[in-house]
């Protein structure tokens, strides 16, 4: 039954890649290069990457809530589309370089212990989560947020909103599995911010 699950997963997220990838490869054709649309795909190309060569463990939160939210909270991105005519913010831009530093930066403290819903993986403590417990959650937000200041729309915003408000379930569920581990108990301690360095 989980490996049926795990086929379906799969097969929903190749699926949905596909389609934004298409979405957003037609408007680099129509409207020339742009760099939010560019570097979105580059962001979310490396999620589904790493997706399919994850760790495996068996510690893993498979309540419903906590799936969905895991889910939602990795790929509501892929609902993003481009803005025919839309024009590059410089602000947005640097907004969005500065999501993508995060996210390599976040790649190479974390390895293959990326995970879809919460997990235990093993603990992570060095590079960017000595400042902040989700450092790959806050490159979402950031690069997210620049995209849509480039990409202006209601459909955007309801999808960086509801991605957000999905990241948010998703750490609490993260966190009170990983909180059973003392090693992680004793980090968190130690580390105040889940996602945002100074706010939350």
């Amino acid at each position: 039954m989980r490996n049926w699950g795990q086929l379906l997963s799969r097969t929903a997220v190749c699926t949905m890649y596909l389609l934004f990838a298409y979405a957003h490869v037609v408007s680099l054709q129509r409207d020339g290069f742009r760099l939010s649309v560019a570097l979105l795909g580059l962001f979310e190309t490396v999620m589904v990457v790493m997706v399919f060569t994850r760790r495996h463990t068996d510690e893993v939160d498979r309540s419903p809530l906590a799936v969905i939210a895991g889910l939602a909270g990795s790929f509501a991105a892929l609902g993003f589309r481009p803005v025919a005519g839309g024009s590059e913010l410089l602000v947005g831009e640097v907004v969005q370089v500065a999501g993508v530093l995060v996210q390599l930066g976040a790649s190479l403290s974390l390895g293959r212990s990326f995970g879809l819903v919460p997990a235990n993986r093993g603990v992570k403590t060095g590079g960017l989560y000595r400042w902040v417990r989700h450092p790959f959650y806050f490159a979402y937000l950031v690069n997210q947020a620049g995209y849509v200041a480039s990409n202006p729309s209601t459909a955007n915003g309801v999808v960086l909103l509801v991605g957000l408000g999905f990241q948010v379930v998703r750490i609490r569920y993260e966190e009170r599995l990983l909180g059973r581990d003392p090693v992680y108990r004793s980090y968190a301690g130690g580390v105040r911010w889940h996602l945002v360095p100074g706010v939350w």
